[in-house]
């Protein structure tokens, strides 16, 4: 790389101009996502839940129990996540309810965690997969659409080829033609914009060729062409279908997918990013959701992405760090550099229970039960995990939160997992939970408040869980926590561990992790919550 002085300017060479100019676009990153993944299990269990209003809910010993996925149909009525089913059935008459099976007194998602697998295992075929949550999953299609293009030779792509694909800022609005025949049909106007716009796109593109360089907007094509033959053949195969986003990183790629839901795909150019990005607010950007997003837009007086480019490097590391500044003065430019990494398998292990209202629990005893409970269900997972996946986990992690006066509070603390056997990973994680209780002798650690409100467990080894710390190599997975949110009034348990929350940074040693960050999710609410794993 060099540059060449000439009568007073510098010459950038072939090499130089060329890095600057593909800066950020080395890579075709998608994220899959599947559409109302629970809701598509249940309706292959059932079809006449097909082209319904249907929600897919568990429980139902208050007010129908609690909604956890929507279809389409349903969402037209107004019927959302974290709602009752009762509440919904206010809004949708119709609605159809599809249950999920219990087990040992819990919600049970096997079928769900049995129909990721399959889908996971259809997309492996394509390219490198990094299993994100149960039902989405960043592929890494670089060398699969370089190796595409070597053998295209001169074979330009075919508009039929990419029949659910948008590409976004496209068609540009000057080329598009007016409206003067009046108002057209929304959806057929949205078809009619795609189709449009995927033809400006194609035309736009130069060649494939053979050799080493071969166009960004073209690699991003030949990868939204392996994603349209995935998604045929997840379709095909399991029958699912699913949306995804196609750019040249995993932020891009998230952002795309949720542009032109569902059952279709979006092409994100980096060219196009800064329009975008121009109305789009911090908090919408992938890892900008939580604090970091919140000190952004309150230390610099920004609401959208874009407003970021109004500053410069040095400006962003003075106020969030050098490394952190650097990757702000990337990321509102829509680059970023974060790896996919092989993974077909949940970093984590686990399940859960929470106990609300009238179900929070108010002693030792019924504590224990259900530990004991979810550690039976741990104790056949891992097992079957073990035979099929050849792996074994080596701890176990158990994990305290409820809520403040003013916001959740949290700590976890991390035990050798012994063996796969329920009794012991239930007394195991009891003695943790004695440990960090600080109120005094063991008739005050069980003694609970008396409130009628909601309690909670929420247990072991989550199954797409955040982790406070890595515990393990990709040889050796770690046991990763799920977040889950925290409710508005107090459970009969939280006494057992009231203490322990304000002495949590006392008491820390070798096998300790770090507090948990703040609930997030939208799952059913508790004020008391324990994890495992």
């Amino acid at each position: 790389l060099y540059l060449t002085y000439v009568t007073g300017w510098y010459i950038l060479s072939d090499e130089v101009f060329r890095f600057l100019m593909e800066y950020g676009k080395e890579r075709v990153v998608a994220l899959v996502d599947m559409d109302c993944f629970y809701v598509q299990v249940e309706q292959r269990l059932n079809p006449a839940l097909k082209n319904t209003p249907c929600v897919v809910a568990q429980y139902k010993t208050w007010k129908g129990g609690g909604i956890i996925a929507v279809s389409y149909e349903a969402r037209a009525h107004g019927v959302t996540k974290t709602m009752w089913v009762d509440d919904a059935k206010q809004l949708c008459t119709d609605l159809q309810v599809a249950r999920v099976r219990e087990s040992r007194g819990k919600a049970d998602l096997t079928p769900y965690r049995d129909a990721s697998v399959e889908v996971i295992e259809v997309m492996s075929r394509f390219a490198v997969i990094e299993r994100a949550s149960i039902d989405e999953a960043y592929m890494d299609l670089t060398a699969a659409v370089q190796q595409r293009l070597k053998n295209m030779a001169d074979i330009q792509i075919e508009p039929s080829l990419l029949k659910t694909t948008y590409i976004q800022g496209f068609p540009q609005s000057s080329q598009e033609p007016s409206s003067a025949d009046g108002p057209e049909d929304p959806v057929l106007d949205k078809e009619e914009k795609r189709s449009r716009g995927l033809l400006q796109w194609l035309a736009s593109l130069p060649a494939p060729s053979s050799g080493e360089h071969s166009s960004a907007e073209l690699q991003l094509t030949m990868g939204a062409l392996i994603i349209e033959e995935m998604r045929a053949a997840v379709e095909q195969h399991t029958g699912f279908r699913c949306s995804a986003g196609i750019s040249h990183n995993k932020v891009l790629a998230k952002l795309a997918c949720g542009l032109n839901k569902p059952n279709r795909q979006t092409i994100l150019p980096l060219d196009s990013v800064g329009e975008l990005f121009s109305s789009l607010p911090v908090s919408k950007i992938r890892n900008l959701g939580g604090k970091l997003g919140v000190s952004i837009t309150e230390t610099l007086g920004v609401e959208n992405m874009g407003d970021l480019t109004r500053f410069s490097r040095a400006e962003l590391g003075q106020h969030f760090g050098e490394k952190t500044g650097q990757w702000l003065f990337d990321l509102c430019r829509g680059i970023e550099f974060e790896p996919v990494k092989p993974r077909q398998l949940p970093k984590s292990i686990g399940c859960s229970k929470n106990f609300p209202g009238r179900t929070s629990l108010a002693t030792k005893d019924q504590v224990q039960y259900w530990l004991h409970q979810l550690a039976l269900e741990l104790e056949e997972r891992l097992a079957k995990d073990k035979e099929v996946n050849n792996r074994v986990a080596k701890q176990l992690t158990v994990g305290v939160r409820q809520l403040g006066d003013k916001r959740p509070t949290g700590f976890s603390r991390c035990c050798a997992l012994a063996r796969y056997e329920a009794t012991k990973i239930s007394s195991d994680s009891f003695a943790l939970i004695k440990s960090l209780n600080k109120a005094g002798n063991h008739q005050a650690a069980c003694k609970f408040s008396d409130a009628p409100s909601a309690g909670g467990i929420a247990g072991f080894l989550s199954s797409e869980g955040t982790s406070t710390q890595t515990l393990f190599s990709s040889t050796q997975p770690s046991c990763d926590l799920k977040t889950e949110p925290p409710c508005s009034q107090h459970g009969t348990i939280q006494s057992f561990f009231q203490k322990a929350a304000g002495k949590q940074k006392q008491v820390k040693s070798d096998t300790e992790e770090e507090v948990l960050p703040p609930f997030v999710g939208d799952q059913s609410d508790t004020d008391c919550q324990l994890e495992m794993a």
